[in-house]
Parts: C-alpha cells; sequence; structure tokens
C-alpha cells in the first residue's frame, strides 16, 4: 500500500474535524473509512461535508455519522476495462480493495495503480524437416570447395520448448524425449560441467545472465531422421531470442543452433536441418566455403503443394539410428573412396528436383526420389541394411513412384511417393512388416516464439 493511500484512511470512529483537514489537503478530495479490521465501510467526499453540516452537524460528529455508505469500488482483480467505464460516467476517484474488502490502493484518471508485473514464460516450437535431395552435400568437409545445394520443406511435426525465467541464478533442464533432468546451480556450474547433454550445450552458447527452467518435448521419435535434434536446438534457441532486446536474425538462430549442436554438443552432421527448421517451408538452400549460406524459398501453387502432401506418405521403420555416428563413417568414406562424383550427382539431382517441383511435374519428382535414394545407398555401407532394404523393395513392388530413407540413414522414416491408385496397396504391405505410416502436412512457417504469462 502507498503511502498516500495510508494519508487517506480514517477509523469510523474518528472525527469529522479530522476528515476536513484530510480532504482539504488531499489531491482527490475523498476519505476512505474503515472499520476495525481494515474492511472499507464507506467513502466521504468534500460534498458529503458540506452537506452534513448545511443539516446542522457538528465536526466533533465520528465520520460514520455521515459517510457514505453507497460507493463503488473495484476488486483488485477487476480488468481496467471496469475503472474506466466509471471514470467515464463521471466518477472521479475508486477505491480498489482485496478479496476480503480491505482497501488496498485507490484510481483516479490521472491515477491508476500500476498493476503488479506478473511473472512470463517463453514458448518456442521448430518444425522437423523432410530433405527430398542434395543431403550428405551439406557437410562442411564437402561444400568448403565444391557446389552444395538441398532441397528441403519443413512439417507439421514440432519441437516445442518452454522457458521460464527465474530471479534465482538457479537452473533446471527438463527433456522429455530422452528422459533426461539436469539441474545447476548456476551457469557456471552447467558450462563446468563434463556432461553436457543437447540442451544444455545449446544454453553454454547462449549463456543467459539469469536462471531459469527449460522443458522441451517432441511430436517425433529419437532418431526419426527428421532432423529432430536440430529442431529441438533450434526451438531452444529461439525460446531464449525471445527475451533478448536485439533479436537474432533467422540465419543467426539456426548458426547459433548449428554451434551448439554440433561443435559442442559433438554430433557429426551437417548444416541444412538448422537452416530447414528455422526458415521453414520449401527451400533450395546453398551452401558453400567461400560464400554465405543462403535459403532461397519456394513458393509453390497451393494445388501443387496440397498434391504433393497427398502423394507422399511417411514411413516409420521403427528401427532407432545413431547419425553421428554415420556421418563420422562417412566422411571417413568419402576421403578413402574418393566419392566426389557421388556428391555432386546429389547436387545435380536436388537442383532437378527443384525445376520438377516448382513446374508441378509431380510424377517426375517422385521418381527422383528413387534416383535420391540410390545415391544416397552410394555413399556410405551404413546407410542401409538387408531389412530396410527390404521395406523399400516391398513398398516398390506394391506400386510406390520412388523413396528415400530420411537422414543419415540406417534407420528412422522413408518418405514414399506413391500415386492415388497404390496407397491402399503400400500401405498394406508396409504395415504387415511392422512399419508405422503417417500422412505428411507440411508447415509454411519455421521457428515460432511467444511470450505469455505464468499461470
Amino acid at each position: 500500500m502507498f503511502d498516500q493511500m495510508v494519508d487517506l484512511l480514517l477509523r469510523q470512529d474518528q472525527r469529522l474535524l479530522e476528515a476536513i483537514k484530510i480532504v482539504e489537503n488531499s489531491r482527490v478530495q475523498m476519505v476512505f473509512v474503515v472499520n476495525e479490521n481494515d474492511v472499507l465501510v464507506g467513502v466521504l467526499t468534500n460534498g458529503d461535508i458540506r452537506r452534513f453540516l448545511l443539516q446542522g452537524g457538528d465536526t466533533a460528529s465520528p465520520v460514520s455519522d455521515c459517510m457514505n455508505r453507497e460507493f463503488h469500488s473495484v476488486s483488485v482483480t477487476e480488468p481496467r476495462e471496469s475503472l474506466l467505464k466509471l471514470f467515464d460516467i463521471g466518477y472521479s476517484c475508486v477505491p480498489v480493495v482485496d478479496g476480503k474488502g480491505k482497501i488496498v490502493n485507490f484510481a483516479s484518471p490521472d491515477f491508476f495503480p500500476p498493476p503488479k508485473e506478473a511473472e512470463v514464460l517463453v514458448r518456442a516450437r521448430a518444425p522437423a524437416r523432410l530433405s527430398f535431395g542434395g543431403g550428405g552435400t551439406d557437410l562442411t568437409y564437402y561444400f568448403m570447395e565444391n557446389k552444395s545445394s538441398v532441397l528441403s520443406t519443413s512439417l507439421a511435426l514440432y519441437a516445442r520448448a518452454t522457458l521460464i525465467p527465474s530471479s534465482s541464478p538457479h537452473i533446471s533442464i527438463c527433456s522429455s524425449d530422452i528422459d533426461r533432468y539436469e539441474e545447476y546451480a548456476s551457469l557456471r556450474e552447467l558450462l563446468d560441467s563434463p556432461n553436457k547433454g543437447l540442451l544444455s550445450s545449446v544454453v553454454s552458447v547462449i549463456r543467459p545472465v539469469f536462471g531459469f527452467e527449460l522443458f522441451v518435448n517432441s511430436d517425433f521419435p529419437v532418431g526419426s531422421g527428421l532432423g529432430g535434434s536440430s529442431a529441438v536446438a533450434t526451438s531452444v534457441v529461439a525460446a531464449f531470442n525471445e527475451l533478448r532486446l536485439d533479436r537474432w536474425s533467422t540465419y543467426e538462430v539456426a548458426e547459433v543452433a548449428f554451434h551448439a549442436e554440433r561443435l559442442c554438443f559433438g554430433v557429426s552432421g551437417g548444416w541444412q536441418d538448422q537452416y530447414a527448421s528455422a526458415f521453414g517451408g520449401f527451400n533450395l538452400i546453398e551452401f558453400g566455403g567461400n560464400e554465405r549460406n543462403l535459403v532461397h524459398p519456394i513458393r509453390l501453387d497451393p494445388e501443387i503443394s496440397s498434391e504433393l502432401e497427398e502423394c507422399l506418405l511417411l514411413c516409420d521403420t521403427t528401427i532407432k539410428h545413431d547419425s553421428g555416428k554415420i556421418h563420422q563413417g562417412q566422411k571417413s568414406e568419402f576421403f578413402e573412396e574418393n566419392r566426389q562424383a557421388d556428391f555432386r550427382a546429389m547436387v545435380t539431382l536436388s537442383e532437378k528436383m527443384h525445376r520438377y517441383l516448382i513446374r508441378g511435374e509431380l510424377r517426375d519428382f517422385g521418381l527422383c526420389l528413387h534416383e535420391a535414394w540410390q545415391l544416397k545407398r552410394q555413399m556410405s555401407s551404413k546407410v542401409t541394411d538387408s531389412v530396410i532394404d527390404s521395406f523399400y523393395s516391398a513398398a516398390i513392388a506394391a506400386g510406390a513412384l520412388g523413396g528415400k530413407l530420411l537422414g543419415a540413414g540406417a534407420g528412422g522414416f522413408f518418405i514414399f511417393f506413391v500415386q492415388p491408385r497404390y496407397r491402399q496397396a503400400v500401405t498394406r504391405k508396409l504395415k504387415e512388416m511392422g512399419c508405422t505410416l503417417r500422412s505428411v502436412r507440411f508447415e509454411n512457417e519455421g521457428v515460432t516464439s511467444w511470450r505469455t504469462r505464468a499461470t
């Protein structure tokens, strides 16, 4: 309660003369009368006093004799709108009371009690990505000296982060995807930890100056091949970015996520995942050693996008894989067996797929997925095995036009291009083999973040 509020209070048994002194010296020309329990029981204005005295009242009388018991007040929980309505019909001062009727403040047209600042929390979500062509050429050791491009889009499957800032330096981090919980007394303790997870690696790059609670969960399984870990890192970066005054650009969000995941957490891999998740939508992403990485958005006719959704089928092999180890093996084979011709073919294919896509030549686009899978299989001996090959062969035999394993390989999700008349047969066959199937829905937006009041 403000000092000026205390100066306007009187007990109901105090003398009218005391009220007169307060009213004369008060900016609001009003006294608030309370009982022995500090509950507001009346108000007293200059007009109330004048009428009482004109009717023969005495200044020695208690204020309870002349106070106005039919007063208007508002609760501390009422919206500002309630006060504005009272002021607009002529009220000059309105008491504000708590749930027990005790006065806690007052408001006038030129003075509103400042609302207590509520705690905020930040939410962010980043979409998973679906890579059509060029995957593998986004690895730094390749594009530092070679042309590289990747064709991808984002899916309506998200990694979600909730960040609750705190005035305490304490940090707690929870990932429900891998059932991991980390707790640190301070940022310094986190930075000194030798066993940081992906989320704490992101924090170690951002280095926030406040404590917080961080919760992360995803719509897709770990090891899906959908760029899931990058979507997670991107969502966390975006959550912290929401609290910055000088917010990072979308490129910078992707680069901070790359830094945390690839360099600090130490998971080998390319650059496309972070850009795809940060920017969202269909993109042709170009990577270069001497040139800046560039994301070129692709504007598709809605009919093309909708038809492609209906022709694609996500197939979860339910086989888990370690993309980092696969990328490490791919790097070794790249230098040992001179795979540069295969990588150049992947770049050429992604550019061809780009042309088919924007022209809506989807049958040719689907056939290119088959080419992409054949090239992917050649890039590393760790990409596939007999079980994975059997899934692909069965889908093609049932009528799929083409498809490819997403991500680094060795497990996770396939994407298949299936024409309408064959969709049921392909679906039935893959389910018989133990796969889980999902429809495809594209997401045109990239990572998004917002803040809200904590409840």
